[in-house]
This record gives C-alpha cells, structure tokens and sequence, in this order.
C-alpha cells in the first residue's frame, strides 16, 4: 500500500479539483450563451432582411467560429479568442484527460510521471473574458439567457469560497515546507 499524500499536496489536488469543476461549468455555460446568442441574432437578422446564418446548427466546431464572430464584430481580440481556446483545451484535457493534470502531485515517481505545467490562472482569465464578452455583446447582439446560472450560482459561491480557504491553507504550509527545507 502506498503512503498518503503529504497534507500540501492534498490541498493541491483538492484546489485543482475545484477550479477543474468550476472551469468546466465556466466553459460549457460560456458557450451555451456565446453560440445561442450569435443564432438569435442571426435569426432576427434574417427575419428582419438582414444578413443571417452566421452561425448555423450543422456548423463543426461552433465555439471556434463563434469566437472568429466575436473577434470580426470587435468584441474580443484576436489573442484573447487564442487565450479562450487554450482555456477550453484545458475543459478538454479535463474531460478525457483529467490525470494528466495531477499526475505531478499523485503519480508514484517509478510511473516516471511527467510535471505539466497546470495553469492556476486559467479559471480567473476566462471570468475575466466571459464578463468583457457578455458586457460587449449587449451593444449588438439579442442575448440568449438561460437557467443554467442560477441553478448552478449556489454551488459556484460555495467552489469559490473553498478554494480562498485552501489557497491560505496551501501558502501556509509551503512556508512550513520551505522554512524546514
């Protein structure tokens, strides 16, 4: 049987964990917004005489066109659609590949595990841009509104305050860590 993590790298594997579900949520909710907006749009674009179809719903990879849109009407930049799609590959990872982002923590070292750079950073980018997006989009997009929100806002308070919590936790015992060292 294998030793127990040491107290750090358990509150490092529970701070990934939880950026990683509010990370996916973040993703999936930005999307929904994104591309459903854009088809509303198109749609009183067309019923209107205007120009429509933008964005249709045979359309392959969507979220990539989506942001394309967003960067032509001037709502996000060229480099942060790139960012945006580096941080929805992180979603990916994520979602078929979840091990590999703490195989640094909690893979024994015979596994020869690698250290991936886990980007604690993506999760307060991504706010960042889902708020310019949303904000920019009002000027002149129809915005879709969904439920997703609210159903899920409780427990996304409750992430966030978990992961302030641990952040002290996890500082405090690297000083530990270090100070021993």
């Amino acid at each position: 049987m294998r030793p127990a993590l040491p107290a750090l790298e358990k509150n490092i594997l529970k701070y990934r964990a939880l950026q990683m579900v509010l990370l996916l949520h973040q993703v999936e909710s930005l999307r929904t917004f994104v591309i459903g907006s854009i088809r509303a749009t198109d749609r009183l674009a067309s019923a209107t005489g205007g120009r429509g179809g933008r964005l249709p719903l045979n359309a392959k990879r969507p979220m990539e066109k989506a942001l394309a849109i967003l960067v032509q009407e001037d709502v996000i930049t060229e480099k942060e659609s790139i960012d945006l799609q580096q941080i929805i590959d992180v979603r990916n990872k994520i979602g078929h590949k979840v091990h590999e982002l703490v195989e640094g923590i909690s893979a024994p070292k015979v596994l020869g595990r690698s250290d991936p750079i886990y980007d604690y950073f993506a999760l307060d980018r991504f706010e960042r841009y889902r708020k310019k997006i949303s904000s920019r989009m009002q000027k002149s997009f129809v915005l879709e509104l969904s439920f997703r929100e609210l159903s899920f806002e409780q427990a996304e308070g409750t992430y966030k305050e978990e992961l302030a919590r641990l952040r002290n936790r996890i500082d405090r015992q690297f000083e530990v860590r270090r100070a021993a060292a």
